[in-house]
């Protein structure tokens, strides 16, 4: 009865992991278009082009994206000779490594604006940000799919260690300073301070689980820790129900000042040649502290688990949701504190080369490496620049993300007068063939810029190719 109860439930949850997630933070494309202000999110040493600008207020930079370091909808999804689609359980599974994750990113920068002065460049943002990660093991989708049968069969527990999810909804006041040294190098640094809204991080997590030979029940060990700063408290556990509601003062969240934090990006380019620039970036190197409801649920020990009725879970009444709760509670004996605690922000490095072919065009090589729970999840990205003229810019790329290779990525800028209008994707190929994604993202805005044209042209005013 296990193993049917999670096979029902398989497509509802891949649904939802997939789905769910949605925005990572890949500025793979858009890292060599500096005619974009936004560009210098991901390195600060990148000078923004145009010597001022001003952000179209909520519409200058909106962000959004997907990525999934386990699987794309292709991999579990297929289709045989006859075109009919079936389950390939066995094909998923070997794209899975023992450490999975699920990312969503999404940001609005509600004010920003930048100007130059001298050989210095100065910025400040005001940007909204949603950061959630789902990290899963290879051995829950092993549980989904198999049963736990399947590791009684191999004489070893089912380890889910690692398994949870860590959400941030957080506002970033950033205040970027970059300046050039010599003809050579450039230097940037952006302070960031903190303003966080809403969290959960699972702290600790390590769960496994042995099936019993002689009547298949589950005995679970567990040392779980969960940390949740929310609008609203969850505490006591034990009186909550099916009737909860999830009531929040749009004011009271937005101004909560309760949770802060801080954070710096650090930057640098340097030219060995004329031709040749090498560029380096750390980002997203801080963390925030949780004060506001900040709560903790602690479970540790071993604990009996013997299945759920079904008649629980699809009864017709309330009943069911009530006994199922029940059964929850009694299994695991939680711990109940109301400790602040702190979440360090997903650091993100880039480190990349781009030689100029000509003035109007540009070549790079771009490595993006992500650290998150304990691990490594890089990128890679080859683009190619052009610039026509100097108020439009064009930018192709090929990435290598979360080692997957589907990822044809491109990206524009077109300044009509001073109004600047942008569009940069990693991966187009989400609109046209979505089972290959496994990571894509689009990232779009309006701008006034200005004095993005040199005094003196330094070619032919034409368009050359």
């Amino acid at each position: 009865m296990k193993r049917y109860l999670l096979k029902l439930m398989l497509p509802f949850i891949l649904l939802v992991l997939f789905t769910g997630k949605g925005f990572s933070q890949y500025f793979n494309t858009i890292y060599w278009l500096q005619g974009i202000p936004q560009a210098s999110y991901s390195n600060p040493a990148l000078m923004p082009q145009p010597r001022f600008y001003i952000g179209m207020p909520a519409v200058s930079s909106i962000y959004a994206g997907l990525g999934s370091s386990g699987f794309a909808p292709g991999d579990f999804l297929r289709k045989d000779a006859m075109d009919n689609f079936y389950w390939d359980e066995d094909n998923m599974l070997s794209k899975l490594r023992k450490k999975n994750i699920f990312d969503v990113d999404a940001q609005v920068d509600i004010l920003g604006f930048g100007f130059r002065a001298n050989r210095s460049y100065l910025s400040f943002n005001i940007t909204e940000k949603v950061r959630a990660r789902a990290a899963y093991p290879e051995d829950l989708i092993l549980l989904l799919l198999k049963g736990n049968d399947h590791f009684r069969l191999e004489g070893r527990p089912g380890s889910f260690a690692g398994l949870g999810i860590d959400f941030t909804h957080y506002r970033e006041f950033g205040m970027s300073y970059a300046r050039e040294f010599g003809d050579r190098l450039t230097a940037g640094l952006r302070l960031k301070a903190l303003q966080g809204m809403a969290g959960m991080w699972f702290e600790r997590n390590n769960i496994s689980l042995v099936t019993d030979p002689e009547n298949y029940n589950l005995l679970v060990n567990a040392d779980l820790l969960v940390n949740l700063s929310l609008p609203v408290s969850l505490q006591p556990i034990d009186s909550l129900d099916s009737d909860f509601e999830f009531e929040v003062d749009p004011f009271d969240y937005f101004s909560n000042t309760k949770n802060l934090g801080g954070a710096i990006d650090i930057g640098l380019t340097f030219k060995p040649t004329e031709k040749l620039t090498l560029a380096f970036s750390a980002i997203d190197v801080g963390l925030i502290n949780w004060k506001s409801e900040a709560e903790n649920f602690a479970m540790k020990g071993e604990f009996e688990f013997q299945g759920i009725d079904l008649t629980d879970l699809f009864g017709n009444d309330n009943s069911g949701n009530e006994n199922l709760l029940d059964s929850i509670r009694n299994i695991f004996d939680i711990q109940e504190t109301k400790h602040h605690y702190r979440t360090m922000l997903p650091m993100k490095f880039y480190l990349s080369a781009a030689y100029d072919l000509s003035p109007r065009h540009k070549i790079a090589l771009l490595s993006m490496a992500e650290f998150y729970n304990a691990s490594w999840y890089p990128s890679f990205t080859f683009s190619y620049n052009v610039k026509p003229i100097h108020a439009f810019s064009l930018a192709l790329s090929y990435s290598v993300i979360h080692w997957n290779y589907y990822n044809i990525g491109a990206g524009f800028y077109l300044n009509l007068g001073p109004m600047q209008l942008y569009l940069v994707s990693n991966n187009f190929f989400l609109a046209v063939q979505p089972h290959t994604v496994q990571a894509a993202n689009l990232h779009f805005g309006i701008n006034w810029v200005f004095g993005y044209r040199p005094k003196k042209e330094d070619v032919v005013p034409s368009i050359t190719w």
